[in-house]
Parts: C-alpha cells; sequence; structure tokens
C-alpha cells in the first residue's frame, strides 16, 4: 500500500472535530432531568449509573495508548466515534435503568480515545515548538461543543422529544468516524508507534523521565482547584446557591465562562509555543487557582461578575492543554502515548474523589469552604509545581 503524508493542518482539523464531538456529547446533561423523570429513576439510581458508567471511562484511559503499539492510531480514535455515536443512539432508545447504564457506558468507552490518541497524532505531525499552539487549537475549539451542544440538543427536544434528540446527535460522531477512516489512512506518521521495547520498559522510562513524576503529583493538588471538570460541574452550583441566579441568568453567565474557555487553550498555547511551556503554566495557573478563590468576592450577579467567570475559563480550561504539550516535549517515541495515557488515567481518577469531596463540603458546610479549600490545594500544587519544575523554565 502507497504511503502518504497529510498536511498538519488537515490532521488538526479531523482530530479538532473529533474532540469536539466529545463536548457535545457532554451538552446532553441537559437532558438528564427529563430522562431520569421518563425512565422513572430515582437519583440514587441515576447517579450510581453516571458513576459507573465515567469510572469505566476514566480507568479505561490507558487503554488506547496501549492499543496503539498493536493498531494505529487513527483507527483507535475513529472507533473510538463510532462507539460514542453507538452510545448516544442507545441512550436515546434506552426503556430502564440498565439501558441507560449501558448506553452510557458505550459512550464513555468510546470518549477514551480522543486525549491520548488526539494528542499523540498531533505530537506527530507538530514540531516540538508548535505542539502547544496546536494542542490550544485542539482544546479550544473543541470546547465550542460545550456550548453548541446543550443549545442545539435542547432545541430539538423541544420541537421533537429527547429521545429523537439524542438519536439524531448520534449521527455527527459517526460521520466523523468515518471521515478519521477515509482521510487519515495510510500516513505512515500517524498510523506508526514505534514501541520498541515491552510495556514494561517503557513504562519504567517514562516514570524515570525526569520531570513526569512532578508534574502528575503536582496535577494531583492542581486538578481539585481547576480541571475542566471541577469547573463545568460546580459553575452552575456556585450561580445558582451562591448569587441565587434563576435558570436562564445562570445560563448567561456560565456560557461567558465557556466562551474564555474556548479562547484561552488558543491564545496560551500560542503563548506558551513562544514563551516555554513551563513558564506559561506556572503564571497561568496562579491566576486560574486565584480566579477560583476569588469567586467568594462576588454577591450578586454584575459585569464584574461576568468579566470574572470568562477569565476563570480563560486560565482554567487552557492547564489540561499546556500540561499535554509539557508531557510530550519531555517523552519520544512510543512514550508520548503512553505518557498523555497515564495522565488522563490519574487525571479521571483524581479529579472523581475531588468531585466528591467538594460535593460534599457543598451540602455539610458551605460554597465558602469549599471554594477555599480549592483554591488551598490549587496553591499546594503550584508550590511543588515550581519547586520541583524551575529548572526546566526556559528549555520546554
Amino acid at each position: 500500500m502507497s504511503q502518504k503524508n497529510v498536511s498538519a493542518n488537515r490532521v488538526l482539523a479531523i482530530t479538532t472535530l473529533s474532540h469536539m464531538m466529545q463536548h457535545i456529547f457532554v451538552g446532553m446533561s441537559v437532558l438528564y432531568p427529563t430522562i431520569v423523570s421518563e425512565l422513572k429513576l430515582s437519583y440514587t439510581e441515576f447517579g450510581l449509573a453516571i458513576a459507573i458508567s465515567s469510572m469505566m471511562g476514566g480507568l479505561l484511559q490507558l487503554a488506547p495508548s496501549v492499543l496503539s503499539r498493536k493498531f494505529a492510531r487513527h483507527v483507535i480514535l475513529g472507533v473510538g466515534n463510532i462507539l460514542l455515536s453507538i452510545g448516544t443512539f442507545l441512550t436515546g432508545v434506552s426503556r430502564n435503568i440498565i439501558d441507560f447504564l449501558v448506553s452510557r457506558t458505550v459512550s464513555n468507552i468510546g470518549t477514551t480515545p480522543t486525549h491520548p490518541m488526539g494528542t499523540a497524532i498531533l505530537s506527530t505531525k507538530f514540531e516540538q515548538r508548535k505542539i502547544g499552539w496546536a494542542l490550544g487549537m485542539y482544546y479550544g475549539l473543541a470546547y465550542i461543543g460545550n456550548i453548541i451542544g446543550p443549545i442545539f440538543i435542547t432545541l430539538l427536544a423541544i420541537l421533537f422529544t429527547w429521545r429523537i434528540s439524542l438519536i439524531v446527535f448520534s449521527l455527527p460522531s459517526l460521520i466523523v468516524g468515518i471521515t478519521i477512516f477515509t482521510f487519515l489512512n495510510g500516513d505512515s506518521k500517524i498510523s506508526t508507534n514505534s514501541a520498541g521495547s515491552s510495556l514494561k520498559v517503557d513504562v519504567i522510562k517514562i516514570l524515570k523521565t525526569e520531570g513526569v513524576l512532578s508534574i502528575l503529583f503536582a496535577q494531583v493538588f492542581i486538578a481539585a482547584a481547576i480541571d475542566i471538570v471541577m469547573i463545568t460541574t460546580y459553575t452552575p452550583i456556585y450561580l445558582a446557591k451562591w448569587i441565587n441566579l434563576d435558570e436562564v441568568n445562570r445560563s448567561i453567565f456560565y456560557t461567558i465562562e465557556l466562551v474564555g474557555g474556548v479562547l484561552g487553550p488558543i491564545l496560551l498555547g500560542r503563548i506558551g509555543a513562544k514563551k516555554g511551556y513551563i513558564k506559561t503554566i506556572i503564571f497561568s495557573t496562579i491566576f486560574a487557582v486565584a480566579s477560583v478563590f476569588l469567586l467568594t468576592m462576588h454577591s450578586s450577579a454584575t459585569i464584574a461578575l461576568g468579566v470574572h467567570l470568562f477569565f476563570v475559563g480563560f486560565f482554567c480550561f487552557s492547564f489540561t492543554s499546556l500540561i499535554q504539550s509539557s508531557l510530550v516535549n519531555l517523552t519520544v517515541g512510543a512514550s508520548r502515548d503512553l505518557v498523555v495515557g497515564i495522565y488522563f488515567t490519574l487525571l479521571f481518577s483524581i479529579v472523581s474523589l475531588w468531585t466528591a469531596v467538594i460535593g460534599y463540603i457543598i451540602d455539610h458546610y458551605s460554597f465558602l469552604h469549599a471554594l477555599t479549600l480549592m483554591g488551598f490545594l490549587g496553591t499546594i500544587g503550584i508550590a511543588i509545581f515550581v519547586v520541583k519544575m524551575r529548572r526546566f523554565v526556559g528549555k520546554i
């Protein structure tokens, strides 16, 4: 079979479109109240189904990186999109708790290749100094899905039904999966993971690579304050419980934050490529943690709150892409696939824990206590990162 060289920009466009499918899928959360009511689920059943399916997706983050040692990366990414499509369709035809659990699990398994395979593919097509820009685009543009997903899913649900809405939204992921197979096939850089040693040897090599463990350890604390899951989960609750906004105004202010989340990764990725990723991570993370803690200053919906939330999204949503830029610049070859898989496996597990902890604190204490803890944990993470990574400033 003849080899071809797919242009870097085409690869970026297709992988970003694939990433956007995952964030559009996140938008189906606006239908949860309706789904719970129609399927006659208790909130305990609903919460358990969400937790189990999410846990499966989190624990399997490393699987695509391992599979890429035997199968082409773009094939794994394409299959993931098809599984997401199937899971979304099955959710639309669910009749009971078992159907809903199975459909959610299939969908979450489908999203697992998105981050490790997307990052690995892009790292083969962009040189070291441009990878931050590429990942910034990959994340920033994909986050548009956070905005358009809820809007169009809700519109279809109003015009027709929530079931038809999900069935219709299962089609884009299927189309994107087929597009990946068609347009990324044949490029040896994308397809080949040049793993020349055993999985065990490569994992040990990664863990011995200077800087990797420091990044992973620091993000255990930083993620509690500024990870996108934490921000998207608790901003609507903050606006409801702390600011006392109704549904319409919550949506407006939340959208402002999401717009910041689109622009931040793009602009900070470009800055990181020019000024160095470690330096950019340090400064942007300081601003991100401070912006989260300082949400305690507001007591009503004002223009200042809107501006503040924009910067929360701008800095917090950039953390993941900047961290990945630094990790792929510390590693080479097959190690890049594995290190991103390890990063996301740890991240999803840790964030699940912190999400539960913060929810408990809000329930039993107050939002002030929750934001204070998030700020404290984020500060610990920044301190670890600065101490352990200061020698890399100016190098990556």
